[in-house]
């Protein structure tokens, strides 16, 4: 699309640098990465690779239930959730068109998840992947992406741990996909990118499910992460929010309720205190805006 519009081709990536980043962020490269983190203990988290229909209903026989996922798709996107009860026609038509344009597909049993979570990474031309920090966001009733918490790093890691899970689980898991990451991305990808998680309870018992996803660019983990280091107070919370808007003027009225009753304040260093700020312009037409409101 960038060509057809006019742009220099020597600023784009060629066919070959594509298929690399299309390979590595394939949902694919979950299995491998899961598969090397099998040994540690309190994790729970797998992942099958379906080429055909008849494996689906195989696997789909063998949990009951299952979340299916175009190997390529849009965050919280290209999604499925099927279980015996709601096999029909349709569930194999949207199976058999993920077959047929992208050539399997995903399918992962449905977990009792209590928490999303990412751990953000950066990986640099040298080939060192290092930890960037991590990423406490929502998602909807479809797993589509709502907002990121704003915490210190050290606040997202206390509230992970309070809901029983033990740090030498967290810490082993970073560890291991530094390990992992590094031998993948070596000469192959440089920039941030991210793997998300979950904090499952499954027969009581608290697991880490280490690799639901892997977002291999800049995401909206890693903005939240930058934006509460640079710009707000170490012992404020907040939330940094993606929002669309269904018609003209919602937008501006709720920027300016925001602006009003939620003003902005800043310490004596400048950090954000408190307070609503708008991160893009907001006029008339807006539908789409980014903002966070920050609270002590």
């Amino acid at each position: 699309m960038l060509s057809a519009s006019g742009t220099d081709s020597s600023l784009l990536p060629d066919s070959a640098f594509l298929d690399i980043i299309r390979y590595l962020s394939g949902r694919q490269r979950c299995v491998e990465v899961l598969s090397q983190l099998s040994y540690v203990n309190g994790i729970c988290g797998k992942a099958f690779c379906c080429n055909k229909l008849e494996e689906v209903r195989m696997y789909l026989e063998a949990n009951g239930s299952l979340i299916l996922k175009a190997p390529w798709s849009g965050s919280g996107r290209g999604l499925y959730r099927v279980c015996r009860q709601s096999w029909n026609a349709n569930a194999e038509g949207w199976i058999s068109r993920i077959l047929r344009t992208q050539g399997c597909v995903m399918a992962e049993p449905i977990y009792n998840k209590v928490c999303d979570f990412a751990m953000e990474f950066y990986s640099s031309s040298e080939g060192d992947v290092t930890f960037a920090g991590y990423s406490l966001f929502e998602t909807d009733d479809f797993g589509n992406y709502k907002q990121n918490i704003l915490m210190s790093d050290a606040s997202i890691e206390e509230h992970l741990l309070s809901y029983g899970l033990l740090p030498s689980i967290l810490h082993e898991v970073r560890k291991k996909l530094i390990e992992i990451f590094s031998g993948m991305l070596s000469g192959c990808y440089t920039g941030y990118f991210g793997v998300d998680m979950m904090i499952c309870c499954q027969n009581g018992e608290i697991l880490l499910h280490p690799c639901v996803e892997i977002n291999m660019r800049m995401n909206m983990g890693v903005v939240s992460r930058i934006f509460f280091d640079r710009y707000l107070s170490s012992s404020s919370r907040g939330y940094f929010v993606t929002e669309h808007y269904s018609s003209d003027g919602e937008a501006l009225q709720f920027h300016q309720e925001m602006s009003s009753c939620h003003p902005l304040v800043l310490d004596s260093g400048g950090r954000i205190v408190s307070g609503y700020l708008t991160l893009t312009p907001v006029l008339s037409s807006t539908r789409y805006q980014a903002y966070v409101i920050v609270k002590e």
